[in-house]
């Protein structure tokens, strides 16, 4: 039984190119998942500043109702 040296490095390069394949993907998905984590927190920081400028929205036209209707008092 001969071993043909080009038929074994050959077929040694089969597990070693699929482990590097491997490898990229790992790396990749494990850099996607690093970049959707940065997303979400990115999303959540820019959910909570709407909220506080919806808030100081609502505060704000209170206040206008407010002065409007002092405005109608004084002026009528």
């Amino acid at each position: 039984m001969e071993i043909n040296v080009t038929t074994l490095i050959s077929l040694l390069t089969l597990p070693v190119a699929a482990g590097a394949a491997y490898g990229g993907v790992k790396v990749g998905l494990n850099g996607m998942r690093q970049s959707i984590i940065n997303i979400e927190n990115l999303c959540n920081r820019l959910d909570d500043k709407v909220d506080q400028h919806g808030e100081r929205l609502a505060a704000v036209e209170t206040e206008a109702g407010n002065l409007k209707e002092r405005l109608s008092n004084v002026g009528g």
